[in-house]
């Protein structure tokens, strides 16, 4: 095997941080710096990215510090491509997003150890991102709170500006993204922050000592981000007002609490110098008591008239497929404010696998209607939903599409995404794309069906109870499980430094291959009264054991490797509790075939479809739940 020759180059007008910069990204980038290198000369322009190549030298000039280390990787791509450098087309790119963002859940379980997050930054910089918002809800330090974020592996302070000046020497803007009224449901399991609960994950608006916890939260994130910009929150609080709140007050609507409590946010920000965003879609719910996309918009003008002047308001929509489901909302939020940012999704967020595909075809649709509309924040969103199980790395390739629709204002095709994706990531396009497939079952065919991700509810439901089971095609699900773990284990041997996350997707369809319809089987056999089948089932489930052994400690390494060791305690349990279940199920049949029980009462119940709406007509479709707590068992957890 040969070994692959490094680009051989010489940089001119480095400034100090730009040779420190270099030197990191020397880990990402395949080049060595030597004197007898071919030239680059590195200048300052006042207006966006230029590299011009000639047979003697390289000229590279960019207008923001990030613009450089993008042309960096270009230098070095396309060199890599040709021998002869005079032949190289000249590049020329101006952003036409003035911030291009990621946002990372650090929430959700996963707090991303530091060693990733420095390695993502790294990327991000050759892709050209602008900023990183680091979404922490509790999971950051505050002095005088030691309930904050407590066993939750939050980020010390010292960590966060560690992270800021890193971020800073490649041009990216850390940005604190956190949350000053719902979404705090970890807080609210301590008596330390009791007083301050309204009710569910919502912030008591109104008291006082809320507001000396906001201002604690606003002046930590001063301290530790150099940024003046942060991102407050304030999404899905739909049920303000509706608790403690209801008991003092009496009864007024969640427009008046919410705005109130948000003039109150936006004087602490401005206290700390801070140039606040939030999500949008509370301003729609409140018109009409509405949802986030509804049609009639009646008083919006009343709505308006009271949203601060320097609020950026963030249309997130995950979901659509639709370029005109993207003009209509971005229409109705011009009507709203002319300071708007548009977040789309890099599905990381449906258990184990991610859903890249439609993320990409999402991103192709969404983009250029931001273009049109002149929006100047796009954010790709990696949330971390019901336990953060996935990778954090699979994200790259949907962030490599945003990246390049950014500098070059329109869609480019996959060969040019996988080529990039190539120079910044080292990753392969076609291989990463099989990581989606556990998801795109027969029946859920590319791009799938958004929010339905089988491969988590296959693994977690109970054997014995089956509640999946008619979501199930039993006469393609083996295979096709079969076939992913062979997929994924031929590209696996060529991702390099991300084998493990194939290796560990891998083990997950081996146990799929088996699970998905051992439950089916087993029922057929009971009622079947097939007590030869019903031991040779039995002896099958030793089997899925020693499977769900080998995933789990594959799941364990993924887990180390990226996050910090808490919230992996939630992983063991869950999978902990499973093993268990497949141990009972083992135990209840060897029961019966003993003739010390006379039935098994969980296979005398009829299996039904669990949402008719996504299954018309009782067909066989894999449905959209990809809560824990909801796929494990009918009983109270």
């Amino acid at each position: 095997m040969s070994v692959k020759t490094k680009i051989n180059i010489r940089l001119q007008g480095l400034s100090k941080r730009q040779q420190d910069g270099v030197k990191e990204l020397e880990k990402e980038l395949e080049f060595e710096q030597s004197d007898q290198g071919f030239p680059v000369v590195v200048r300052k322009n006042e207006s966006g990215l230029r590299i011009g190549f000639g047979q003697e030298q390289a000229v590279l000039s960019y207008e923001r510090e990030v613009e450089f280390y993008r042309g960096l990787g270009l230098v070095i791509e396309q060199l890599a491509a040709k021998k002869h450098p005079e032949t190289i087309e000249d590049v020329e790119e101006h952003a036409c997003f003035n911030d291009l963002s990621y946002m990372l859940d650090n929430s959700r379980n996963a707090v991303v150890n530091l060693r990733t997050l420095k390695k993502q930054i790294r990327q991000m910089a050759l892709m050209g991102f602008h900023s990183l918002l680091l979404y922490t809800e509790d999971t950051y330090e505050i002095p005088g709170e030691p309930f904050w974020g407590y066993m939750r592996g939050r980020f010390t302070g010292e960590e966060l500006k560690e992270l800021d000046q890193y971020g800073r020497m490649f041009g990216i803007e850390l940005v604190p993204c956190i949350q000053t009224l719902a979404h705090l449901n970890q807080i609210f399991k301590w008596d330390a922050y009791q007083e301050v609960r309204d009710i569910g994950d919502i912030l008591l608006c109104g008291e006082g000592k809320t507001y000396e916890l906001l201002e604690k939260m606003i002046k930590t994130c001063s301290e530790c981000f150099s940024s003046r910009k942060i991102n407050i929150g304030m999404d899905e609080a739909e049920l303000t007002g509706r608790g403690k709140y209801l008991n003092r007050n009496g009864y007024l609507p969640v427009r008046e609490i919410m705005m109130t409590h948000l003039n109150k946010v936006m004087e602490i920000c401005h206290k700390y110098g801070f140039a606040p965003m939030m999500w949008s879609d509370m301003f729609f719910k409140m018109l009409n008591n509405g949802g986030y996309h509804e049609e009639d918009l009646t008083g919006i003008d009343k709505v308006r008239e009271k949203i601060p002047e320097d609020l950026e308001l963030i249309y997130w929509d995950y979901y659509s497929r639709s370029k005109e489901k993207y003009h209509r909302m971005l229409e109705k939020h011009e009507l709203l404010t002319d300071h708007i940012g548009f977040a789309g999704g890099a599905w990381k967020w449906n258990g184990f696998a991610p859903l890249c595909v439609h993320s990409a075809y999402a991103s192709r649709e969404a983009l250029p209607c931001c273009k049109e509309h002149g929006i100047k924040h796009v954010l790709v969103t990696a949330w971390g939903d019901n336990g953060a199980e996935c990778s954090s790395f699979v994200t790259m390739p949907v962030l490599q599409i945003y990246a390049e629709f950014c500098y070059k204002g329109y869609v480019e095709p996959d060969e040019v995404i996988s080529r990039r994706l190539q120079t910044c990531c080292h990753m392969k396009l076609e291989d990463f794309r099989w990581l989606d497939s556990l998801n795109l079952t027969p029946d859920n065919p590319s791009p799938g069906r958004v929010s339905v991700g089988p491969q988590k509810y296959l693994f977690y439901q109970d054997i014995l109870l089956g509640l999946y089971d008619r979501h199930v095609d039993a006469a393609t699900y083996p295979a096709h499980f079969r076939q992913c773990a062979q997929h994924l284990a031929e590209a696996g041997k060529r991702a390099g430094e991300y084998a493990y996350i194939f290796e560990n997707l891998e083990a997950l369809s081996r146990v799929l291959e088996m699970k998905c319809t051992i439950g089916i089987e087993l029922k057929k056999a009971y009622d079947e009264k097939d007590r030869e089948k019903l031991l040779e089932l039995k002896e099958r489930l030793g089997t899925l054991l020693s499977r769900i052994e080998v995933f789990h400690t594959k799941l364990s390494d993924q887990w180390y490797r990226e996050n910090k060791p808490f919230g992996m305690d939630v992983l063991d349990l869950r999978i902990g509790g499973l093993k268990e279940r497949v141990r009972r199920a083992e135990w209840t049949i060897d029961q019966y075939l003993q003739n010390n029980i006379d039935s098994i009462p969980e296979l005398e119940v009829e299996r039904f479809v669990l949402d008719e709406r996504e299954n018309p007509g009782y067909q066989t479709l894999p449905i959209g739940h990809n809560n824990w707590g909801q796929m494990v068992s009918a009983n109270v957890l």
